[in-house]
């Protein structure tokens, strides 16, 4: 007789702590918080037994790219600038006391989320940074960004990739800030996405916004993300 047990985990930003039962018929809630260590403030990069978070950092020229992991937060949008970019604009993480902040830089080698076994990615909530918000809600105090108005959007697009890096499928596009068809929609707290993506190796994360000049995205690619719930597929069992 076969019987189909799973495990359901919520990450706080991603990490599923199996425990003594790893598979159960009526599966627990579980998270796993992540601390920040340098500093006191961010750290670069996150990796447990089910995902990796990938980063660069160029210690030249003090450059990064991809995830972090950062417990800064930060309401008040006139620190809306790029010194301040490891802040959420909110008061807490989603669960936990650190959150996951991602920056997207098309001009760089791809930062993806890289998955060691098969989970079905339910839901993710994101946040805008401070830098972010700031730049969208007034005019960017570096003069890049403008404000947004009618038809301006910016979207947090996750796409499976295939053993060739290649895309599979268009991927899930989520609207953080929305300003198309008479829409005041703008991701100023947590707000919880639907993926529904079987992942099995890698999920690439790219941000698009409308506001782009002659030499790329003038809002600032920054997004902030927790509590990602997926269905570890690998928990199946026969009885």
């Amino acid at each position: 007789m076969k019987k189909l047990f799973f495990a359901v985990c919520l990450l706080a930003f991603v990490g599923c702590d199996k425990g003594d039962e790893p598979n159960r018929l009526q599966p627990e809630m579980l998270t796993e918080s992540f601390e920040a260590k340098i500093d006191g403030e961010y750290a670069y990069g996150f990796e447990n037994d089910v995902v990796k978070c990938e980063y660069f950092y160029n210690d030249e020229y003090q450059y990064w790219g991809g995830f972090v992991q950062s417990k800064v937060f930060d309401t008040d949008a006139a620190n809306g600038k790029y010194e301040n970019q490891y802040a959420v604009y909110n008061t807490h993480a989603a669960s936990g006391d650190s959150f996951l902040l991602y920056y997207y830089d098309n001009y760089s080698e791809p930062c993806d989320m890289v998955f060691s076994k098969t989970v079905m990615l339910e839901t993710v909530k994101l946040n805008l940074s401070t830098y972010t918000y700031a730049s969208i809600t007034d005019e960017d105090i570096n003069t890049f960004a403008r404000k947004f108005d009618e038809g301006d959007f910016l979207k947090v697009v996750f796409t499976l990739m295939d053993d060739f890096e290649r895309p599979v499928g268009e991927g899930v596009e989520c609207y953080v800030v929305d300003y198309r068809d008479g829409k005041r929609f703008i991701a100023d707290n947590w707000q919880e996405f639907r993926l529904g993506i079987m992942a099995y190796g890698r999920v690439r994360v790219t941000i698009e916004t409308s506001d782009v000049g002659d030499y790329g995205a003038n809002t600032p690619l920054y997004i902030c993300m927790d509590d990602l719930k997926y269905v570890d597929m690998n928990g199946l069992m026969e009885e």
